[in-house]
């Protein structure tokens, strides 16, 4: 590697949201090809202003700067997943109304953040989250903000991982046994369930898994985002054109004018706060479901015009910001109110684990549940890929061997396999994620990085009354992730 080389490959900062530019992906894959993945990053400087899309189609194609519609969109992509079809069982004890209204919030509260991270990024010319925070915050703020990042990575790859195994089986089941079997659990207790079929199927998932974690450039693997948004915008569209059809079997099956407990809940958020106190985890899901804000420092290096003059680029960051809150929420909504009215009474965890009606074949939905399989096992590595750039990032010196970086996959992979195979409580796992990591990941640090870098003391008042909000947020998460703990522990 030239000296001219070295001194550009020591200005790029190894963040997982940020992609390096193709002649360095070139050295790397030349030199993962020889056996070693080493790379040098000494100084933690912005990287180049024309490298600012986040997943850029090809290594080789020249980058563009970024648009208000195409960084709306990219924004509103990081925000969709599997998390949007999660909401009818929240629906049911918010009340319809309230979950609605509470999603406005969060989309507000997401705006608020996005920009306070925005502003920090334009006040100490930085374009990637992990450099603004060191630059803020200091060299010890950047390590915990990696090692937060870390466990996210972990936690969402366990979480893809146990949805595998019963999203296929739902997919066998509605193609295969629809009419042998009542309910999946049934399916899965008799059939689909046994050991002799679950581990060879996590077996074959896992390795297929980390063969695709080994490739070298994560630019290879730009067509999953095509494959997740395609997945979501599909499911959607089944659940849209099929909620009247399923609320009206509703009507007709098991709606009694008499009995309460067949009533949809429209208004009563009393439900929330009782025993359970659901408030709180219906919360952090949707914390979870607006977690986008690593992403929007590369989005919004797209619109720097020149060094030290980003005026102009915040404003068209606030613009795609109020563009992708809107479209993100609205895409929330219709999923809530659709999927409530598919099942108000005994929803699912997943409104794409619903049982047809009279036990009929829906092959719409079975091409929706194989289309969120196959989305699901794209998006591991992805998460995978940030893991290990945290880690190389904060732990290694951003030096790795072939050696240890393929032990360590197949540990990593596996490891999350099998925690995924014990414990497959997917609510669960969105109010760990949304309860302890996303509130701090996109609420508190923006917020303190907002604060730290405009110079006002911490008693200034907007400061203040922006903090304490941050705090509260963080709370709210937090006491979701302790009583889903209690919830656990008691079984």
């Amino acid at each position: 590697m030239s000296d001219q080389k070295k001194n550009d490959t020591n200005n790029i900062s190894l963040h997982p949201f940020q992609p390096l530019p193709p002649d360095m992906r070139q050295e790397l894959s030349e030199s993962s090809r020889n056996g070693d993945l080493s790379v040098e990053p000494k100084l933690y400087k912005p990287i180049k202003p024309d490298s600012n899309l986040v997943r850029p189609t090809s290594p080789h194609e020249e980058k563009k700067k970024s648009t208000i519609f195409t960084a709306g969109l990219m924004m509103t992509n990081a925000c969709l997943g599997t998390t949007i079809f999660t909401f009818a069982l929240k629906a049911k004890t918010f009340g319809l109304l309230w979950l609605l209204v509470a999603c406005g919030v969060v989309g507000i509260i997401n705006y608020w953040t996005i920009m306070a991270g925005a502003k920090a990024s334009s006040k100490c010319d930085a374009d990637d989250y992990s450099e603004i925070t060191q630059k803020v915050l200091g060299r010890k703020a950047r390590v915990i903000l990696n090692c937060i990042l870390i466990i996210y990575s972990y936690a969402c790859m366990m979480c893809f991982l146990a949805l595998l195994f019963p999203i296929f089986g739902r997919f066998i089941q509605s193609v295969a046994y629809n009419n042998e079997f009542a309910t999946y659990n049934d399916f899965a207790d008799k059939k689909w369930g046994k050991l002799y079929i679950k581990i060879p199927f996590y077996i074959g998932a896992a390795l297929a898994i980390s063969l695709m974690c080994l490739i070298d450039d994560i630019n290879k693997l730009n067509f999953s985002s095509y494959v997740s948004i395609g997945s979501v915008i599909y499911t959607l569209l089944v659940v849209v054109v099929q909620c009247r059809g399923y609320y009206n079997y509703y009507k007709k099956t098991e709606y009694k004018e008499d009995d309460e407990s067949t009533h949809a809940n429209w208004t009563d958020i009393s439900y929330a706060f009782k025993k359970d106190l659901d408030f709180f985890k219906g919360m952090a899901n949707l914390f979870c479901a607006y977690a986008c804000h690593p992403n929007i420092f590369p989005v919004y290096a797209g619109f720097k015009e020149k060094k030290g003059d980003r005026s102009e680029g915040l404003r068209k960051m606030s613009i795609s910001t109020i563009f992708s809150t809107i479209l993100t929420t609205a895409l929330h909504v219709v999923s809530i109110v659709c999927s409530f009215l598919t099942d108000p009474v005994t929803p699912e965890d997943l409104v794409i684990y619903r049982k047809s009606k009279d036990n009929g074949k829906d092959i719409f939905m079975a091409i929706a549940k194989f289309s969120v399989f196959v989305s699901l096992i794209f998006s591991v590595p992805i998460y995978y890929f940030t893991l290990r750039l945290c880690i190389l990032d904060s732990f290694m010196n951003g030096k790795i061997t072939s050696k240890f970086n393929r032990i360590f996959t197949f540990c990593s992979v596996f490891g999350c396999t099998i925690v995924a195979i014990v414990y497959d409580k997917i609510l669960n796992y969105l109010s760990y994620i949304g309860g302890f990591i996303s509130v701090f990941v996109c609420y508190l640090i923006p917020v303190l990085l907002y604060i730290k870098s405009h110079g006002k003391p911490i008693t200034y008042w907007k400061n203040l009354i922006q903090l304490i909000m941050a705090i509260l947020l963080c709370a709210v998460g937090v006491t979701a992730g302790i009583l889903t703990i209690i919830s656990d522990v008691s079984g």
